[in-house]
Order: structure tokens, then C-alpha cells, then sequence
């Protein structure tokens, strides 16, 4: 049998978890929104200034599982 306690705990981690996924779906819209943005611009034509951060942003989609990505680029495609 639960404790009062216990059964708050379990509680709070309930709506931490909730938390989480919420904010991973949200992340996965970002990397998808981001990975399309990058097969699209014509890095050529981008000020200098700016190369590193698209070359940052890049690295880090390239950082990704492959299923993380193709999670991320469908999140996209079905929320237009």
C-alpha cells in the first residue's frame, strides 16, 4: 500500500514525464523545422557572418540518430 507521500511522488514524476514529452515533441519540430531549413539554403549565397552558425546548426542535425531525425523531419510533415 502507498504512502501518502509516495503516491505524491509518483504524482509529481507523473507530470514531470508530461513535461518532458511535451518539450521533446517541441524539440523535434525545432530539429525537423531546422533539417528542412538547411537542404534548402544555398549555403553560397549566405553572408559570411553567418556560415559558422548554419555550419553549427548542421553539426548538430548531423549529431542526431538517424531515427531521431526521420522522427523529427515527420513531425513537420504533419503539422503543416
Amino acid at each position: 500500500m502507498k504512502t501518502k507521500t509516495e503516491s505524491h511522488e509518483v504524482s509529481l514524476l507523473g507530470s514531470e514525464i508530461e513535461l518532458m514529452m511535451a518539450d521533446r515533441q517541441a524539440l523535434l519540430k525545432l530539429a525537423g523545422a531546422a533539417a528542412k531549413f538547411v537542404d534548402k539554403t544555398d549555403i553560397a549565397k549566405l553572408p559570411m557572418s553567418v556560415i559558422p552558425l548554419a555550419e553549427a546548426l548542421a553539426q548538430g542535425l548531423n549529431g542526431l540518430s538517424e531515427d531521431t531525425l526521420h522522427e523529427a523531419l515527420q513531425s513537420v510533415n504533419t503539422n503543416r
